[in-house]
């Protein structure tokens, strides 16, 4: 599977990244076979967080053969010094590591939680102190807006930025284009989420992915490939993390595998169906 460096990191990330919210109360026989499957076509960028269930444990012991050969990232809610810094050292131990090549603050969504951070005994004391010690190698935070993402980057030299990165985003909303030029004209790197989301649920919906917060694009093979390639083909964006559902995973790794393990870039005919597909799209159904 293509690589591609994942900015001031250095490390030379998969441009498919393993969500860990997929292996939640995932029988651990059935997540060693998800993780070796991931390894196996080429994935090695995964990502958990503590607020995804019992993941990180699940991840922890699936994925504790292939450790020295990939490259685990975690994150933290807590804003504070003393609540992340028990977060990260019970991250440690779940997934059964010595250290993490990335430590992210957890989706901040507000300006208050960026003042919190960076406050007197905030959080990004606990970072700080997790880098001197080796603890982790890289740090980054994941966001939702331009706004809140550039105030993050204006405090800190982040190593990564987790963000939505989708084709009906920018395409209608025209967002999250200035987080990317930011990113683009500061080496840094772009885990993009959201590739394969296609709006929120409908109110009395079946939610056939339950795992899912978003419908994800199960139903569109098509659809599928020319979201995924959109995001991927982003100046800035360097991996994306699939879906928090194994079927999903599965989906991305089949359309990559399709494409000889690389990404390509929309043609005419595939921008043609995109821009058409969006003009169905209503967009108080968009999830962003």
């Amino acid at each position: 599977m293509e690589k591609r460096i994942l900015g001031k990191t250095g490390l030379a990330v998969s441009v498919l990244a393993f969500g860990g919210f997929a292996v939640s109360k995932m029988e651990s026989k059935a997540a060693g076979e998800l993780v070796k499957f991931a390894v196996e076509n080429g994935i090695n960028y995964f990502d958990v967080a503590p607020s995804y269930g019992d993941s990180q444990y699940v991840l922890g012991a699936a994925l504790a053969p292939y450790r020295k050969d990939v490259y685990l990232a975690s994150k933290t809610k807590k804003r504070d010094a003393n609540g992340s810094k028990a977060e990260l050292l019970e991250s440690l131990t779940a997934l059964k590591t010595d250290y993490f090549d990335n430590f992210q603050f957890h989706s901040v969504d507000s300006m208050e939680e960026v003042e919190q951070i960076f406050s007197k005994g905030g959080a990004f004391e606990t970072v700080l102190w997790a880098l001197e010690e080796g603890l982790t190698r890289n740090i980054g935070f994941s966001a939702h807006e331009d706004a809140i993402a550039l105030e993050m980057l204006k405090h800190a030299d982040f190593d990564t930025v987790i963000f939505p990165v989708n084709f009906a985003y920018r395409e209608i909303k025209g967002e999250s284009t200035r987080t990317l030029e930011y990113c683009v004209e500061n080496n840094v790197g772009v885990v993009a989420i959201k590739a394969l989301a296609e709006r929120g649920w409908l109110d009395g919906e079946e939610k056939t992915y339950p795992r899912c917060w978003y419908k994800p694009i199960y139903d569109n093979e098509r659809l599928a490939r020319i979201a995924l390639n959109y995001t991927l083909t982003r100046d800035g964006v360097v991996t994306a993390p699939t879906p928090s559902d194994e079927r999903m995973l599965r989906l991305a790794v089949k359309i990559i595998k399709s494409q000889n393990g690389r990404t390509k870039k929309l043609g005419h005919e595939d921008r043609a169906y995109l821009h058409s597909y969006i003009k169905g799209m209503n967009i108080e159904d968009l999830i962003f």
